[in-house]
């Protein structure tokens, strides 16, 4: 399938929002580092992984701060940083014309928790998601619990915050992307779904779902196929459901 229309972006530009980016945790500090982000801070302790840490910030021209465990609590606002915090001028978000050019995309219409948030991001990244979209009004930002929910894996992908979802949601079909709006009930079952090239999967927030506003604009409308007597499923298992049916089996079909 192809479009064919004049792209339009939202007008967004890509930005470090939101002050200060505490990332904690191993894994997560490891993806940092590994990613030629440069922290303003690297902050280590004793930890499981402190001498590779260690070793790979020298690698990459980094220099280590020694801290105890509870200076290290208070940098990360959380005890479980696992004797490793960096931080960053703020998260690296995108200007959406850069989620334009991706093959796949996802749109996430008001997810309010972080830990949410995080694992949607974690399982986006597993299944080679090109770009996430967030809107910046009832949603929530990428923060440092977001990160740590996705061990990391967030700081690898494309996301873009957007003031209008609607309006990046026109942008997307100009740039030859289809919107499948994932729905608890009333949609084509996934399984059945015709996947179209370039999709870009459209998922609600924990409560209400996808707005109604927002359901119009999608080109179709997906429903997971559950068994009797389960009504809905948490909103990052259900994304993660979706994500590689849509993109996995469309690959390779």
């Amino acid at each position: 399938m192809n479009r064919g229309r004049t792209t339009r972006g939202d007008g967004g530009r890509g930005t470090a929002a939101d002050g200060p980016l505490a990332v904690y945790g191993a894994n997560a500090v490891d993806v940092l580092l590994r990613s030629g982000l440069q922290p303003t801070r690297l902050c280590l302790g004793r930890g499981p992984r402190e001498r590779e840490l260690l070793a790979e910030a020298g690698r990459r021209g980094v220099r280590a701060e020694s801290l105890d465990r509870e200076a290290l609590e208070r940098l990360a606002g959380s005890p479980h940083h696992q004797g490793a915090v960096a931080i960053l001028p703020g998260f690296p978000y995108v200007a959406v014309e850069e989620v334009l050019g991706a093959p796949s995309a996802l749109l996430l219409d008001g997810i309010q928790d972080p830990r949410n948030l995080g694992a949607i991001l974690r399982v986006a990244r597993a299944a080679g998601v090109g770009g996430v979209v967030l809107p910046r009004d009832r949603s929530s930002p990428v923060t440092p619990v977001a990160v740590a929910a996705s061990a990391g894996l967030a700081l690898g992908l494309r996301v873009a915050r957007v003031t209008n979802l609607a309006r990046a949601m026109e942008a997307l079909k100009n740039a030859g992307f289809w919107l499948i709006g994932l729905v608890p009930e009333g949609g084509t079952r996934l399984d059945r779904l015709d996947v179209p090239s370039r999709p870009a999967l459209v998922v609600g927030s924990e409560g209400e779902g996808v707005r109604p506003l927002v359901r119009r604009g999608c080109d179709f409308l997906a429903t997971i196929p559950m068994a009797p007597g389960v009504e809905s499923l948490n909103v990052s298992v259900a994304t993660g459901i979706a994500l590689y049916e849509v993109l996995v089996r469309g690959r390779a079909s």
